[in-house]
């Protein structure tokens, strides 16, 4: 089952040559997907488009069998179903795991909030870490914490934005296969920008190249 659909999209910024000229893709539900390319090839713009962070000047996006974006739709980027890890992670410094996991999960009770943060939590193998801040952690141990805030809302689908920009040579090898793991766990379907094949190799299920 085609769970994104992308035809025909394409981006310029004011008037400049295109960012994006004219792609199309397809991604399966459960696949994880390796975006490669160049810089200024439009890998993070791409993520951008699909979370509905930036508006295409064409083409259409598809995401669970809804049109998110076309000539005539717009769906706004917390209605779209989508989950997001940066490269800078972008975890609130002035809150604690346990908070910044349940920040997207105000529509639910106190206690259903409680739950899925634990649940989350001890996928990406951070239980009793609910009490700690962002700048006791690792490196490692914040890009799982803003993986565990993006899954919390149980997305459709999970983009990924370099998210071992950070991380030091030794330890984005060894977290890379725990990431492989993490998100097949989960069944989520994802999204994942690089610029390394060793990114695609050991974690993606086959790769998308933007040139």
């Amino acid at each position: 089952m085609n769970l994104v659909q992308v035809a025909h999209l394409t981006f310029g910024y004011h008037r400049a040559r295109h960012t994006l000229d004219d792609v199309s893709f397809t991604v399966d539900q459960n696949e994880i997907v390796g975006i490669l390319g160049p810089s200024g090839s439009g890998k993070s713009t791409l993520l951008r488009l699909l979370a509905g962070l930036e508006t295409p000047t064409g083409g259409t996006i598809t995401i669970a069998g809804r049109t998110v974006v076309d000539d005539s739709t717009f769906i706004q980027p917390e209605h779209r179903g989508v989950g997001m890890v940066f490269q800078d992670y972008a975890l609130f410094p002035h809150l604690t795991v346990a908070q910044n996991v349940q920040f997207g999960l105000h529509a639910l009770s106190k206690p259903a909030r409680q739950a899925r943060m634990k649940e989350v939590l001890a996928l990406v193998h951070l239980e009793g870490f609910e009490s700690r801040y962002p700048h006791e952690l690792s490196g490692g141990q914040q890009q799982r914490v803003a993986l565990a805030r993006a899954l919390a809302p149980r997305p459709a689908i999970l983009l990924m934005d370099e998210p071992f920009s950070n991380l030091d040579a030794d330890l984005r090898a060894a977290i890379r296969s725990e990431l492989r793991d993490i998100l097949k766990a989960a069944d989520i379907t994802c999204l994942f920008v690089t610029h390394d094949q060793q990114d695609v190799d050991a974690i993606c299920d086959r790769s998308i190249t933007l040139k």
